[in-house]
């Protein structure tokens, strides 16, 4: 049973590190914003941090497999000062997002707060690398935060998370050999509506 959940989280890890990767490649067409805003399509592994289970392992299944997503494309394009204090901001991140989503993958609310969240404790995270290993002012740390929040965390975030959730909700769960998060709820509102429809 343990080495089956652990098949569960290397598949996780991996299948999110190298989805993440492949898009981070791609948005890395988007000219970056001095100073270090960029634009990281953070609805990839929010989507994944919506769709396992809410609980610790597989939450930092995902967490860790972003990680390995944004340290690979760093070997392509060389590594700069903000990117271990970065990392630590992914899996702070993304791990949050997983328990603010909880057993309600589909609420718009719950998943643009989440996104959001994510991206501000990234940014804020990596951001104080500029305040603490270099010469970049205060300011700039705040610029920098305040841009990918925006950036990462609501028009690479929030949005698209919204969009593509609906589809991908259900049908992607059983390749991960787990249910569907928050099933029995969604199920109850549907009898509910089709209850009431009929009355």
């Amino acid at each position: 049973m343990k080495s089956a959940n652990t098949s569960k989280l290397v598949v996780i890890a991996v299948l999110c590190s190298v989805i993440f990767f492949i898009a981070l490649t791609l948005f890395e067409a988007i000219p970056e914003i001095p100073v270090d805003i960029d634009f990281k399509p953070f609805f990839i592994p929010l989507a994944f941090t919506a769709l396992v289970p809410r609980k610790f392992w597989p939450l930092f299944a995902v967490s860790m497999g972003a990680m390995l997503g944004e340290f690979l494309r760093d070997l392509l394009e060389g590594y700069e000062i903000d990117d271990p204090i970065g990392a630590i901001g992914y899996v702070v991140g993304f791990m949050m997002s997983g328990y603010i989503i909880g057993s309600n993958p589909l609420n718009k609310i719950r998943l643009f707060i989440a996104a959001i969240v994510a991206g501000f404790v990234h940014a804020v995270i990596e951001a104080s690398s500029f305040i603490i290993f270099s010469t970049e002012t205060f300011n700039v740390a705040v610029w920098a935060a305040i841009g990918n929040t925006i950036t990462d965390g609501l028009i690479m975030g929030a949005i698209p998370l919204i969009l593509i959730m609906p589809h991908l909700y259900g049908r992607v769960e059983r390749y991960f050999g787990f249910a569907p998060r928050g099933k029995e709820r969604n199920h109850k509102r549907r009898r509910d509506r089709s209850t009431v429809s009929a009355s």
